[in-house]
């Protein structure tokens, strides 16, 4: 774990689209476990991301960066409300691949995007994550952590209750540095 990081959310016992996610806070050198595990949703082909519509949840430490929503939450976390001008940019052609942008705000340069404000409610809280920073071209996009849809597979993000989504974004402290932590391992 980087030096900084107080906050881990650990997503693991992955077994088809479904895994175990448990948060952990630094005491000192140790990590304490905080709550139940919670059973989440992650891509519909498992885990192990390579390249951006394989509907696989990536493996590994990633920051949790900035909090989105359709209204105001209680987010420790840079909030920002997600518009119907909101969105993720997925074509990875676009100076802005990769990227969460307000579409009168940028030129348009892109085909393909997902809305931040959809007519479900899987985005009414999202926690982004910083998945792909260097956006390297067709190696993955807009990886979020979100509202599930009962038990159905994501594209690639983790989806949860929403009364867990709730609690971990009132959870997250930017000073505690928080991260996904992703691993193939059962434990």
């Amino acid at each position: 774990m980087p030096k900084n990081t107080m906050q881990v959310v650990k997503v693991y016992n992955a077994i088809g689209h479904r895994a175990k996610l448990v948060r952990y806070v630094r005491e000192g050198d140790r990590w304490r476990q905080v709550g139940e595990a919670w059973e989440v949703s992650i891509g519909r082909n498992g885990l192990g991301k390579e390249r951006e519509g394989d509907g696989k949840t990536p493996v590994g430490i990633f920051a949790l960066e900035d909090v989105y929503g359709y209204h105001d939450l209680h987010a420790s976390m840079p909030f920002f409300r997600s518009t119907t001008e909101t969105i993720c940019v997925d074509d990875s052609r676009s100076r802005y691949y990769n990227r969460i942008v307000e579409m009168p705000m940028v030129k348009k340069d892109y085909e393909s995007f997902e809305k931040m404000r959809r007519d479900d409610e899987l985005y009414d809280m999202v926690v982004t994550v910083g998945y792909n920073k260097e956006r390297v071209p067709m190696k993955g996009s807009c990886i979020f952590l979100h509202i599930a849809r009962g038990t159905a597979p994501t594209a690639g993000c983790i989806a949860m209750k929403r009364t867990q989504m709730e609690t971990l974004i009132e959870w997250l402290e930017p000073a505690s540095h928080p991260v996904l932590f992703v691993v193939m391992a059962n434990r």
